[in-house]
């Protein structure tokens, strides 16, 4: 880790994970009950589209999916402007999109974290061309204190907010390590 010496503090337990997934998935449920009726139909054509931010959000999206009541659609994307810095690069790449059809769907957005929301931003526009009914986002932690001005995200289902502390664990990486830790840490150069 570029010759930096770091300790790594308890910032959020698996327990608390947990239970916060468990709350955003009630409120999912509840919202999108009035959308997608839980019919036959509906299973072989879900109106609602789980899109997950990879690679850090598929422990979050997965963990809350298991408790969704109604039907979906599952895909990823996969969106790069960290690199193995410990702050953004500020460009933006797509090192994989979508393959479903959005026109018309219900579009929840999975990221485990949302902080400069510069990246978000820069894809939900992106999104928009494809004519979904709608598009939110639904995050672990939100970063608003870190949020880049020209950044107009807001996310619709947060777990907690945080300050700018630098974290791993649970889907968060430091050039790719740290994301199988089950709790999450802060990052804190000695």
């Amino acid at each position: 880790m570029e010759n930096k010496k770091y300790v790594i503090k308890p910032f959020l337990s698996k327990k608390k994970i947990e239970l916060l997934c468990n709350d955003l998935a009630e409120q999912i449920n509840k919202d999108y009950k009035k959308y997608v009726a839980e019919t036959p139909e509906n299973y072989t054509n879900p109106q609602l589209v789980a899109l997950c931010i990879l690679k850090g959000g598929m422990f979050f999206m997965a963990d809350i999916l298991r408790h969704i009541k109604i039907p979906f659609i599952m895909d990823f994307v996969k969106l790069s402007s960290y690199g193995k810095n410990m702050k953004s690069s500020g460009t933006i790449a797509i090192l994989q999109d979508i393959s479903v059809d959005l026109k018309g769907k219900h579009i929840i957005i999975f990221d485990e974290i949302v902080d400069s929301g510069k990246t978000l931003s820069f894809y939900i526009e992106r999104l928009k061309s494809a004519e979904p009914a709608s598009i939110k986002i639904c995050t672990l932690i939100d970063k608003k204190m870190c949020r880049a001005p020209e950044s107009n995200v807001e996310a619709d289902y947060v777990g907690i907010n945080a300050g700018t502390e630098f974290l791993i664990g649970y889907g968060l990486d430091h050039g790719e390590a740290y994301r199988n830790l089950p709790d999450i840490y802060q990052l804190v150069e000695e």
